[in-house]
């Protein structure tokens, strides 16, 4: 299970990191926060939409915001599987 979230940290990584550079060699787009792709994505643009973030900030609270989705779908994944008909 620890392994599965930590890979959900690393996708939520991944897909900020892949934003930073696109928002980087795009260059400057002050609509790209509001973009419903970079929003789903990204839940940490969110944040951005009303306080600066620094874009290690950026990426670190996508990794967390990730991680917590792994660690809720892990749980719910585990309960659902505890409730196996009996045959």
């Amino acid at each position: 299970m620890r392994r599965r979230i930590g890979v959900w940290a690393l996708c939520g990584l991944a897909a900020a990191s892949i934003w930073f550079v696109y928002g980087m060699a795009a260059g400057p787009d002050e609509n790209l926060g509001r973009w419903p792709m970079v929003t789903i994505t990204a839940p940490a643009s969110l944040l951005g939409r009303h306080m600066p973030l620094a874009f290690y900030w950026f990426i670190l609270l996508n990794g967390a915001a990730y991680a917590l989705l792994g660690l809720a779908i892990e749980l719910i994944r585990k309960l659902v599987s505890g409730f196996r008909p009996a045959h």
